[in-house]
C-alpha cells in the first residue's frame, strides 16, 4: 500500500466520523446515511483497487475508470446542491410562519387585539413569494 492510499483512506474515515458525529447528524434520514456510508466504502475499494475501477466502467460502457468516478461525483454534487436548496426552502417557510406568528403575538399586546390566530392570518396573508 502507498502513503497516498493510506492518506486518502484515513481522511475518508474521518470524514465519515465527523459527519456521523456532529451535532446535525441526528436529524439526518436513514436513507441518507446508509447512503453516505456507502459512497465512502466505495471510495476506500476505488483507492484499494483503481483496476477495478477501470473494469466496472468498461462493464457500463464508460471508457475509463477516472471517467466513472467523475459522473459519480457529479450526480453526487448534483444530490448535494438540491438537498441544501430543499433545506433553505424549508428554513425559509418556517422562518416566514416564526415572524407571523412574532406579529400577530405584538399586535394583540400592543393594540389589545382580540385572539387571532395563526391559522386564520395565515389564510387571509399572501404568501411571501420565492426568490428565483
Amino acid at each position: 500500500m502507498i502513503l497516498i492510499q493510506v492518506v486518502l483512506i484515513l481522511a475518508f474515515a474521518a470524514i465519515f466520523v465527523v459527519a456521523l458525529r456532529s451535532r446535525s447528524a441526528h436529524s439526518v434520514n436513514a436513507w441518507k446515511k446508509i447512503a453516505f456510508a456507502v459512497l465512502m466504502v466505495i471510495l476506500v475499494v476505488a483507492v484499494l483497487a483503481p483496476n477495478l475501477v477501470g473494469v466496472v466502467a468498461q462493464a457500463l460502457g464508460v471508457g475509463r475508470g477516472t471517467d466513472l468516478v467523475l459522473y459519480l461525483v457529479s450526480v453526487t454534487f448534483a444530490f448535494y446542491v438540491v438537498n441544501q436548496y430543499l433545506h433553505a426552502q424549508e428554513a425559509r417557510n418556517q422562518l416566514h410562519q416564526l415572524a407571523r406568528r412574532i406579529a400577530i403575538i405584538e399586535a394583540q399586546e400592543r393594540y389589545g387585539m382580540e385572539r387571532l390566530s395563526v391559522a386564520e392570518s395565515a389564510k387571509t396573508t399572501p404568501a411571501p413569494e420565492a426568490d428565483a
